[in-house]
């Protein structure tokens, strides 16, 4: 899986899924630095970064704008070394407004934004980021600027969305009954110019009475827009994104901690892209308690008052050192069992990879540093 990460002839895009709460932005962050320190130039996108990944990564803060990370500050990386490093936060509204810029013509842009509707969209539709992180993964892929891209996704079932049968994703707006309800009254009006006299029309008249006339006409307007300027650009860069993301170019990591809801969801990740032939790289499992000498703990793990007596400590100290001895062993257990089913559910192909909970927090580059090389 890794090796792939770091070969120059592996992929360029590494998308990375997986529910809140895995590490999954730190992961992508330490991947795409593992991806910086092998040479490329690398850029790591997120959707919703924690303000500690930012310092970890020696910036300011996040924007929208590629950032490139001081690597200089790195104290145990040999000098010199080609790899760069740049991060960008995904902003959803700013990456949609571009797309009406790219599709629609100058002269009807202005009317676009400032429709009601489109702001409301546009700031709060259903799926907006999930589509938009691709549109701009794609943005930046053809750029051509960058060796590797690394997408930190949404938290969230819906990161998958797009690799759904074109029609659902062009249905982003999610609002098929007000277009299909529509459409036989779009010719009326005149695109650009002014929106069809909604009072005319006894259904929409009814309409405009349930949820109000300011309502249906700026809807009206928008749907109007959508269905004359906006659907075949939409239409044609959908087909295109699926294009690139189920290619060579790109590869899928699956992320999840070793308790039971991460681990159902990496599984429904790995059927769903499997479902749709595009290519999986493997499971990266996060925080997995494990035991340094196993052998040692086999064969003696009920005689830690023994061990503790050898060395002299309190009795009260070494009565607690044995609790947290025993919690620590069930944890590594039920860590092992969960991957264990993991590989039952999905064959021992498919490659997986664990990594052992951090002593501490990821505060700084030399941190992230230390993450990547547990890959």
């Amino acid at each position: 899986m890794i090796n792939r990460i770091s070969d120059p002839d592996g992929p360029k895009i590494i998308v990375c899924c997986g529910s809140g709460g895995v590490g999954k932005t730190t992961l992508s962050a330490a991947i795409g630095l593992y991806g910086a320190l092998s040479g490329k130039k690398t850029i790591v996108l997120t959707i919703d970064p924690a303000r500690r990944l930012a310092d970890s990564l020696g910036l300011k803060d996040f924007n929208v704008d590629a950032q490139r990370v001081p690597l200089e500050q790195l104290s145990d990386i040999p000098r010199p070394f080609e790899g760069q490093l740049y991060a960008m936060m995904l902003d959803a509204k700013r990456t949609f407004d571009n797309l009406i810029f790219r599709h629609a013509p100058a002269d009807l842009t202005k009317n676009i934004f400032k429709n009601r509707y489109y702001q409301h969209l546009s700031n709060n539709m259903a799926g907006s980021h999930e589509y938009m992180a691709m549109e701009k993964l794609y943005e930046i892929y053809h750029q051509d600027k960058y060796d590797l891209i690394v997408l930190d996704t949404p938290p969230s079932r819906r990161a998958l969305d797009f690799l759904e049968a074109p029609g659902k994703l062009l249905n982003l707006l999610g609002h098929n009954f007000f277009l299909k309800m529509f459409r036989p009254y779009l010719h009326a009006g005149r695109l650009g110019m002014r929106v069809f006299n909604i009072l005319a029309y006894p259904v929409l008249r009814a309409v405009g009475k349930v949820i109000g006339k300011q309502v249906l006409e700026d809807l009206a307007g928008f749907m109007q827009l959508w269905n004359d300027v906006l659907f075949e650009g939409f239409s044609r860069r959908a087909e295109t994104v699926k294009t690139l993301l189920s290619g060579n170019m790109t590869l899928f990591l699956a992320i999840a901690t070793p308790q039971h809801l991460p681990m159902t969801e990496a599984v429904f990740l790995y059927e769903k892209l499997s479902r749709n032939n595009m290519p999986f790289g493997g499971f990266i499992i996060n925080r997995v308690h494990v035991l340094e000498n196993q052998e040692l703990f086999d064969t003696d793990r009920h005689g830690m008052a023994e061990f503790f007596n050898k060395k002299s400590i309190d009795d009260r100290l070494a009565e607690k050192l044995g609790i947290t001895f025993n919690n620590y062993m069930k944890m590594s257990e039920s860590d092992a069992h969960a991957i264990n089913d993991l590989i039952n559910k999905i064959g021992s192909n498919v490659d997986i990879l664990q990594i052992p909970v951090a002593e501490g927090e990821i505060a700084h580059l030399n941190d992230l540093v230390r993450l990547s090389r547990m890959f």
